[in-house]
């Protein structure tokens, strides 16, 4: 999470924030980190006067993104729910999306979700612990029917304010980012102009750039079925738009 003299924002994980966070640290005038991965139901609230940007993903391609690079990364959750063995994509992501399905399975995971994951996050927290930035009391509340990433969003974004909140599709992310500075008055000047232009991706996955090849059918329709918080929305189907994605 960070605040700036416009807006405050909030960075959900696989959504581009490596790069956004570089992008408002470096060039959007009183950036400053007040959390990594921090939720805006934490914002302090001197800044709760401010808009809210963040973005969203495709969740087939986002569910992709995440398998590949939490993996890579050991990130505790993906260990969690990958159970130690060596299961491959569907059936890993198959349990991210079944969670909230009150299954013996699913609230043995949740279970031990509850007891490995921090009840506090601050800058004394493990690394590992410290990224998705998710708590404790987080997963003792996972909801019936949300698949994970429609209950992350949704968790990111919680706050008892009534903030004005802008979301970009990471799909376009460059030409959104530059959208939701202009929305919430953010002057755009040739260092933000520049940097999305001449800057790389920041921290892809080691990912295949077709997401489409590595759903099943079953899969595909389930994702469809859990997740339709977020395709419903952001009116999200399964078409490989993932050129863009890391």
């Amino acid at each position: 999470m960070i605040v700036t003299e416009h807006f405050v924002y909030i960075h959900t994980s696989r959504t581009g924030g490596t790069f956004l966070n570089k992008l408002m640290l470096e060039h959007v005038p009183g950036a400053q980190m007040i959390q990594y991965h921090g939720h805006l139901r934490d914002l302090p609230s001197e800044y709760s006067q401010l808009p809210v940007i963040g973005f969203v993903r495709n969740p087939w391609d986002w569910y992709v993104s995440m398998f590949f690079d939490y993996r890579r990364k050991q990130q505790y959750v993906f260990q969690i729910i990958a159970g130690g063995g060596a299961p491959g994509f569907e059936a890993i992501v198959s349990r991210f999306l079944r969670l909230g399905d009150n299954s013996v399975p699913s609230k043995r995971l949740l279970d031990q979700l509850i007891k490995a994951a921090p009840t506090h996050i601050n800058i004394q927290t493990r690394a590992r612990r410290h990224i998705p930035g998710l708590r404790s009391e987080h997963f003792e509340n996972f909801p019936e029917g949300h698949g994970y990433y429609s209950w992350l969003f949704q968790l990111m974004y919680e706050s008892e304010n009534s903030q004005r909140i802008h979301i970009g599709r990471f799909e376009n992310l460059r030409e959104e980012v530059l959208r939701l500075l202009e929305e919430t008055g953010t002057p755009i000047d040739n260092g933000i102009t520049e940097y999305l232009k001449e800057s790389g991706a920041l921290n892809p996955s080691p990912r295949p750039k077709s997401y489409a090849g590595g759903y099943t059918a079953q899969l595909e329709q389930l994702l469809a079925e859990k997740e339709n918080y977020l395709i419903d929305r952001f009116g999200y189907n399964f078409v490989d738009d993932s050129s863009k994605s890391g």
